[in-house]
């Protein structure tokens, strides 16, 4: 009979079996979620709030209309020039200079604390203990040093170093401390309740630590805005920083102002005497030179010479272009055939005519050889007024070379002329304008300066600050850290992924067999029944009349399995098997032997494990040890010697292994457990073989030929993956026939196939006990 594969569609992404994975493991991210969310909630109890204190600042934009080389001067006045200066004033504000002066003026190089049992609270305003640091023994050394003041007894006082070595002093008087000197005062109107903690600080180091706490931000550089930002445990400390870096910024920009303006004005003064002297002397120069060399307009005379220069060097490359068509023509006419020559060349008319007759005779004489030889008188006599033409033409070049050669020599004079007039005139015109430009420049320098005297006398006298207040420094209510609601929703995150990750992992990493889904997964075969998982204190046989979980999975097992098995007169023989040992195949022969016999058909149970021998472990009387091994070597032996009746079900017979042997496999081949099963076969409906595991030994294949189905049972969280490769590999090769699988030992959590493990079908039976609700949370 063909097998029937329960097999299940494939899916690429089953996102229900991957969230049902996690979701039964829900009581851990409960848990989880809950541990984070308490923690969040302790550490927000004693977490010391973050407030950021803000302060805004408006410079005004400086308005110039000045121009010219100078026009850096026009930094005199109050403002900045553009939204590049204000970004250079970002560095300034948070400058070492300021923040020294800040440190200094608040004496933020000594903090405050109130005592507490788990945190301590800083304390800025209402202090009843003022500290003043005198002097440092080393200050590159120091960083830090804190004190308790335990006792105060009138004037006197008692502090105590980490190292618990007290040190005893009293108010108003210098004491030495391992760092330096220092003096404590009281403040009047304040009593002494707590302990108190004094930290001594390094100004240095906290000026490192204001350049890191301390943001200036530009929210709009056109409207020339700037925000000074602190974030503090303490407002009023918070805000007294900011008021006091902006006004100790205001009085630096002041203290530059005046200073500039000071040395601007002792410049300027020098200046002046210079350029009156210079602007004087510069004038004297200019007289002279123009006397000396008679100079009205300079510009004007050189050019005029400039122009005939430019005339004259025209008729020049005219006069050199003549020649060289006179040089061609010369050549042609020299040649001693006669040959055409170029005419209309622009020359000379008398030698333009000669070149005309001389070409037309050419050609006349042309056309008479085509009809008549050299010897002819008229070729002859034309011949020789050819030779006499070009003799001429010879005479008229070198005439007109000479004339235009005569010319060129006298433009050459002029153009000599003309240029030593303009050479002389650079020089001249850069005296000249050196002195003039000397002039402009001195003249230029005295009106600049006398105006910039009158500005810098303005700015002396007004005192007006650098950058406008437009926001003094205050705090927001809402701390900026920590933050409740961030960090809440952090920790139930964080309480959710941490399982999540951990079952992730375990997940990933995890090969076992749990439910019907992993097998499908990765094999073709079907599944027929899963089998519960059972405790130590519960039946491990199926009873009569029985309906606990156990009884109902096998007698879903039996239906399925009718659908697989041939329909013949004879025995159905079902071979159970595994791939290693503890799967619980021993398990499933039995209860499935058990729940087929009936008053239809008797079932009969042959243990075939010789090796390892389990069925006897269900049975009460350890007497019965004759079995099938000593069937197999001793063939006198009576089979009605080895059959005994099942106590569980008197329908059911058993055939127990016997005692086991040394060579398991040659008894299992030597032909007569066939012939067994052949004799039992006319006698039972069902005949159910308990076998060896298939990857331990082969005997099971000596016997796999007999089954008319095979059940391979795995166990659930224990099989892995691997084994059903080994299981299709079988099937594959035809070792096994008929095969399905069957499911043992499911836990509850891994079911989904609506079994539940709760059969009942409304007759009121449950195997389970009454649990408490924690237990139920916690097997779900």
């Amino acid at each position: 009979m063909q097998q029937i594969e329960f097999q299940e569609s494939e899916e690429s992404l089953d996102l229900r079996k991957i969230i049902g994975k996690y979701l039964v493991k829900w009581p851990w991210f409960i848990a989880s979620m809950l541990l984070f969310v308490i923690v969040a909630f302790i550490y927000l109890r004693y977490a010391v709030p973050q407030y950021e204190s803000t302060t805004t600042l408006k410079f005004d934009k400086k308005q110039s209309d000045l121009t010219g080389a100078l026009i850096d001067l026009d930094n005199l006045g109050l403002g900045l020039g553009n939204a590049d200066e204000l970004k250079s004033e970002v560095a300034v504000v948070s400058s070492r200079p300021i923040l020294m002066k800040v440190v200094e003026n608040l004496n933020l190089n000594i903090q405050y604390y109130n005592s507490g049992e788990i945190r301590d609270s800083e304390l800025f305003v209402k202090v009843p203990i003022v500290a003043k640091i005198i002097s440092y023994n080393n200050t590159k050394k120091f960083i830090s040093s804190q004190y308790m003041v335990k006792e105060v007894n009138g004037n006197e006082f008692v502090l105590e170093d980490k190292e618990n070595k007290k040190i005893k002093g009293a108010f108003d008087k210098s004491l030495a401390l391992d760092f330096g000197t220092v003096v404590l005062q009281k403040v009047p109107g304040l009593t002494f309740k707590d302990k108190y903690k004094i930290v001594f600080w390094n100004p240095i180091e906290k000026i490192k630590s204001l350049e890191k706490k301390i943001q200036v931000d530009l929210p709009d550089q056109k409207a020339m805005l700037m925000d000074i930002k602190i974030v503090g445990t303490v407002p009023e400390k918070s805000e007294a920083i900011l008021n006091e870096v902006t006004k100790q910024y205001n009085l630096d920009g002041l203290r530059d102002k005046n200073l500039q303006a000071q040395n601007t004005q002792e410049f300027i003064d020098k200046r002046l005497e210079v350029i009156s002297r210079d602007l004087s002397g510069v004038e004297n120069q200019k007289e002279d030179f123009q006397n000396r060399n008679q100079i009205v307009d300079l510009q004007a005379q050189a050019q005029l010479a400039l122009q005939n220069t430019n005339d004259n060097t025209k008729q020049l490359l005219q006069q050199q272009t003549q020649v060289d068509l006179l040089n061609s023509l010369q050549n042609e006419a020299a040649k001693g055939d006669n040959q055409l020559m170029p005419s209309n060349l622009g020359l000379n008319p008398a030698l333009e005519q000669a070149i005309s007759q001389y070409n037309t005779l050419v050609i006349t004489r042309n056309k008479t050889l085509k009809q008549a030889t050299n010897e002819n008188p008229a070729v002859i006599e034309m011949n020789k007024e050819i030779s006499s033409l070009k003799e001429i033409v010879r005479d008229n070049i070198r005439q007109q070379k000479a004339t235009i050669q005569a010319s060129i020599a006298q433009i050459n004079s002029q153009i000599s002329a003309s240029t030593g007039m303009i050479e002389k005139v650079p020089g001249q015109s850069k005296i000249y304008r050196g002195i003039e430009r000397q002039q402009n420049l001195k003249e230029q320098l005295f009106l600049f300066l006398l105006q910039k005297r009158e500005e810098n006398a303005i700015n002396l006298s007004v005192n007006v600050p650098k950058a406008k207040i437009v926001n003094p420094a205050y705090t927001d209510d809402i701390p900026v850290s920590p933050k409740k609601n961030i960090i809440l929703l952090a920790a139930a995150l964080l309480g959710l992924m941490l399982p999540l990750v951990v079952f992730y992992l375990f997940f990933m990493w995890d090969d076992k067999i749990y439910n019907r889904t992993d097998i499908s997964e990765n094999s073709s075969l079907g599944v027929l029944a899963d089998i519960p998982a059972l405790k130590d204190d519960q039946l491990h046989l199926v009873q009569k009349n029985d309906f606990s979980e156990l009884a109902e999975a096998f007698r879903i097992l039996v239906s399925n399995l009718k659908f697989l098995l041939p329909k013949k007169d004879s025995a159905k023989v079902i071979l159970v098997t595994s791939s290693v040992k503890g799967e619980g195949k021993t398990l499933v022969s039995v209860n499935l032997a058990l729940t087929l016999g009936s008053k239809n058909g008797r079932s009969l149970l042959i243990g075939s494990d010789v090796r390892n021998p389990q069925i006897q472990r269900y049975d009460d009387e350890r007497v019965k040890n004759a079995g099938l091994t000593e069937y197999l070597y001793d063939e006198t032996t009576d089979v009605e010697d080895l059959i005994h009746t099942s106590d569980t079900n008197p329908e059911c017979d058993v055939i127990y292994a016997g005692s086991i042997p040394p060579n398991p496999q040659e008894l299992l081949s030597n032909g007569r457990y066939q012939k067994l099963i052949s004799e039992m076969s006319s006698r039972y409906e069902y005949i159910v073989i308990d076998s060896a595991p298939l990857m331990l030994v082969s005997d099971t294949l000596s016997i796999s030929d007999t089954a008319d189905a095979s059940l391979y049972v795995v166990r659930s969280g224990v099989s892995r993956k691997i084994l059903l490769d080994f299981a299709n590999k079988l099937v594959k090769e035809s070792k096994i026939s008929n095969v399905s699988f069957v499911i043992n030992d499911v836990a509850k959590n891994v079911g989904g196939y609506g079994y539940g493990y709760n059969y009942g079908y409304g007759y009121g039976y449950s195997a389970d006990t009454k649990k408490k609700w924690w237990q139920k949370l916690f097997n779900k």
